[in-house]
């Protein structure tokens, strides 16, 4: 991760890059590691790894060191996620689930990687980017998906994803001279909203008579917005809160980190929950959680 006292140093595009790699890449395969121990998975058995990264590019991607660092099958599936944005760690989880029903003899590797410090352009006085370098933290987490039950862990169910209309302007990036300049609407609360409760409220009822929701922590006005349209109460968004105070913003990452904490402190023995995450488009990925003893 990027020292705080190099925030002030202008990086060029180049070395965005550059230092991308050198960083990205570890941080994901320690991710990695941590999720393949704690599931016991064998290395032979995962067929596919999908990973999630939108605050840098490298070809090949990280994937590609991901494969060679873990000593992964060579005829592994690969889904690199890029333009997701902060929904790409959800949009990962689900399209695994997909891949992993259809192939239930074989895992899947899920991996989010962000280094959003890299990005800070310390020419731009803009609010957006003020705002950036507060919010948005480095991080990588990762997951590792079978099919079938696993008592006391969280599963996932049903999935949805849905574009909002009129919304493209709404979160995003920009490119500039001197990297990406990041695109925050003012919007974006009301925006969620306007159009949150009746995708969540179709697709699994009522939020408040859930046992938990996990919010990708996009910011106190983006998690403040959703528990007011939805209903919600604290104890809903508990393990979003603590992300949001202790990590802080990761990206795509951040549903990864708030699933982590959700995991350790499952309200009951069994239960039905909710993760939702926002990315550029506006797109709304939604995911049932279940989990039972």
């Amino acid at each position: 991760m990027r020292p705080i006292e190099e925030a002030l140093t202008p990086l060029s595009p180049g070395e965005q890059a550059v230092r991308y790699a050198a960083e990205a890449t570890p941080l994901a395969i320690a991710a990695a590691e941590r999720a393949i121990l704690d599931a016991r998975a064998p290395i032979a058995d995962i067929g596919l790894v999908v990973v999630s990264s939108c605050t840098g590019f490298v070809l090949p991607g990280v994937d590609v060191q991901l494969i060679n660092h873990l000593g992964l099958r060579r005829d592994i599936r690969r889904m690199p996620f890029m333009n997701f944005g902060c929904a790409g760690g959800a949009a990962a989880l689900a399209w695994a689930s997909d891949w992993v029903r259809s192939n239930p003899d074989q895992a899947a590797l899920v991996v989010a990687v962000e280094v959003p410090s890299l990005t800070f352009r310390p020419a731009d006085t803009s609010a957006d980017n003020l705002l950036s370098v507060l919010v948005f933290g480095d991080g990588a987490g990762a997951a590792v998906l079978r099919c079938g039950e696993s008592p006391g862990r969280i599963e996932i169910g049903r999935t949805r994803h849905q574009l909002v209309a009129a919304s493209t302007e709404a979160l995003g990036y920009e490119r500039a001279d001197d990297g990406f300049r990041v695109v925050v609407s003012r919007k974006l609360p009301r925006l969620l909203e306007t159009h949150l409760p009746a995708l969540v409220d179709g697709f699994i009822g009522r939020a408040s008579d859930l046992d938990v929701v996990a919010l990708h922590p996009g910011g106190h006005a983006i998690v403040d917005s959703v528990v007011r349209c939805l209903g919600l109460h604290e104890r809903h968004v508990a393990s979003t809160r603590r992300v949001m105070s202790n990590v802080g913003n990761t990206s795509s990452a951040a549903i990864l980190f708030v699933l982590e904490d959700l995991a350790a402190r499952l309200p009951a023995a069994s239960g039905r929950g909710l993760a939702a995450a926002f990315g550029p488009g506006l797109m709304v990925e939604l995911i049932e959680l279940l989990w039972a003893s």
